[in-house]
C-alpha cells in the first residue's frame, strides 16, 4: 500500500514508524519544518512500546508534497483538519481513501466535505504517544486501534487496512459502528484532558484530588447528557468505570497538557468546546465544560505568552490601558 501520513507527530510518526516496517511505502507530510528536516537528514526516531524503530521515510512540508498515493492517514491535530483534507485531495488518487485517528468530533465531517463520504474510514486509538523533538516521537502506551467505514460495511478496503495495522503490530478492530467508537473516545478525552490541562495534575493525581474528582463527574454528567439526546449507544456505565479506572491507576500525562506546557495550541475547541456547541445546539446547558473550555483558552494564552514572548513590560500596558476604551 502507498500510503501518506499527513501530521507526522506523536501519534502519525509513530504509526508511520510501525506500518512501513510492516511493508507499506509510507511517506510522510508535516507543517512542521525542523520536523521534516531532521528526519530527512537522520531518519525518524520512533522510541517506546513495543519496541524502538528508526526508519528511513521521505518527509515534506505539505506545499511541497507530490504523488498519488492509495490512502492517507490523517493525524494531524484538530485545528488543522481543514489544511490536512485538502492536502489528501491533492495527493491522493482518485479512488484514494483517507482514514482519521484524530481527537475530537467534525473530523470526520470536515473530511467527507472535501472529499467525499465513500473516500473516508473513520478511526480511533487508545494508544498514547509523546512528540520528544524534531525527527523524534515515543509511542509510551499499547491499546486498541479501530476503524471502520462509516456506513458500517465491512468492505475489502477497510479489511486491507486493518490487517496491515495489525501486522504493524497494533490490536485493531474492524467496526460496524465507528462513529459508536469516536463518540466513546471523544466522551474520554473530554473527561480527562482539559481538567489536566487547566490544574496541571496528571491523570493519578486528578483522581485522588476529591475537588477535580467531583468535577470530572459533572463533565461526564453533561457530556452523557448529550449523548442519551443524539442517540448515541455509547455504554455509560461500562465508559464511566473505565474512565475512572484509567485516571486512578496511570499518573502519565494527557496530550493536552503536553501541548499546553510546550505553549502549543490545543485541541480544546474539538473537544469540550465542540461539547458545548452540540450540547447548545440541543437546548442541553453545560456550565461546567463550559467554564472549562473558557478557562483553558486563558491557562493556554498565558503559557504560550510566557514560554514565546516574555514577560510583559505590565506597567507600560497599565499605561495605555488607562486611556483605553474598554469594550
Amino acid at each position: 500500500m502507498n500510503l501518506c501520513v499527513i501530521g507526522a507527530g506523536a501519534l502519525g510518526g509513530s504509526f508511520a514508524a510501525r506500518l512501513s516496517k510492516a511493508g507499506a511505502e509510507v511517506t510522510l507530510v508535516d507543517a512542521w519544518a525542523e520536523h521534516v528536516a531532521a528526519i530527512n537528514k537522520d531518519g525518524l526516531e520512533a522510541a517506546g512500546v513495543p519496541r524502538p524503530l528508526h526508519v528511513r521515510l521521505p518527509a515534506f512540508l505539505p506545499a511541497d508534497a507530490r504523488g498519488s498515493f492509495d490512502a492517507a492517514l490523517i493525524a494531524t491535530d484538530a485545528n488543522s483538519t481543514g489544511e490536512a483534507a485538502q492536502t489528501a485531495r491533492r495527493l491522493l488518487r482518485p479512488d484514494g481513501i483517507a482514514l482519521t485517528l484524530q481527537n475530537g468530533i467534525g473530523n470526520i465531517e470536515t473530511l467527507c466535505a472535501a472529499l467525499g463520504a465513500e473516500r473516508v474510514i473513520g478511526g480511533s486509538t487508545t494508544c498514547s504517544f509523546r512528540r520528544e523533538g524534531p525527527g523524534r516521537v515515543e509511542q509510551t502506551h499499547l491499546d486498541v486501534t479501530s476503524i471502520g467505514e462509516l456506513d458500517g460495511r465491512i468492505t475489502p478496503r477497510v479489511e486491507a487496512l486493518g490487517a496491515l495495522f495489525k501486522k504493524a503490530g497494533y490490536e485493531t478492530v474492524v467496526s460496524e459502528d465507528i462513529m459508536t467508537v469516536v463518540w466513546g473516545k471523544f466522551v474520554t478525552n473530554v473527561a480527562v484532558n482539559a481538567l489536566c490541562a487547566v490544574t496541571g495534575l496528571r491523570l493519578g493525581e486528578a483522581a485522588r484530588l476529591e475537588a477535580t474528582a467531583t468535577f470530572q463527574e459533572r463533565i461526564l454528567d453533561e457530556a452523557f447528557a448529550v449523548v442519551r439526546a443524539r442517540n448515541i449507544p455509547v455504554p455509560e456505565a461500562k465508559l464511566r468505570a473505565g474512565i475512572k479506572e484509567r485516571t486512578w491507576r496511570k499518573f502519565s500525562e494527557p496530550s493536552m497538557l503536553q501541548h499546553v506546557n510546550a505553549g502549543r495550541r490545543t485541541e480544546i475547541d474539538a473537544l469540550n468546546g465542540a461539547l458545548v456547541r452540540e450540547a447548545a445546539a440541543l437546548g442541553i446547558a453545560t456550565p461546567f465544560n463550559e467554564a472549562l473550555t473558557m478557562l483553558l483558552k486563558g491557562r493556554e494564552l498565558a503559557q504560550q505568552r510566557r514560554l514565546h514572548e516574555g514577560e510583559p513590560d505590565w506597567a507600560a500596558l497599565e499605561k495605555a490601558a488607562a486611556d483605553e476604551p474598554r469594550t
